[in-house]
């Protein structure tokens, strides 16, 4: 006899372990955002949040659609589009609240609290929209 979670099949069981693996996409997104960001901060200042920035999200992409949402098909037409839409709006808002903290906290600080906020936005706007089944896209009848 099956099990309940053989019963419940692959997709269920794939769907609870999204956002763990959501978790830990972001967790190296925001660690290569860190280092691009300190290791070019220096050098360009404020240009480097929007360098950590798309460093993070050209990983975020790739592991996202390949392990996160295991997408094997194609991609959707749209996806990309939808996910450089979603980036670059939680990069820009990023980019102004950090401009905005450091005013009057030090950099490190102001970081760390405008990447929490991103990537709750990106988390969410990732899984209703971005990655969305292709299902999604087709009307019900």
């Amino acid at each position: 006899m099956n099990s309940p979670e053989e019963r419940r099949g692959p997709d269920l069981a794939s769907s609870a372990r999204r956002p763990i693996r959501f978790a830990i996409v972001g967790v190296s997104n925001t660690l290569v955002d860190f280092i691009v960001f300190f290791l070019l901060q220096g050098l360009i200042g404020p240009f480097a949040q929007a360098a950590g920035y798309a460093a993070g999200t050209a990983n975020s992409y790739y592991w996202n659609r390949r392990w996160t949402f295991k997408t094997d098909q194609p991609r959707q037409k749209g996806e990309l589009g939808r996910f450089l839409v979603v980036n670059l709006t939680v990069a820009l808002l990023t980019s102004v609240l950090l401009a905005l903290l450091n005013l009057f906290l030090p950099v490190w600080m102001s970081k760390v609290l405008v990447t929490v906020p991103g990537m709750a936005l990106n988390y969410i706007l990732s899984k209703v929209w971005v990655f969305r089944p292709a299902a999604a896209e087709k009307p019900n009848l």
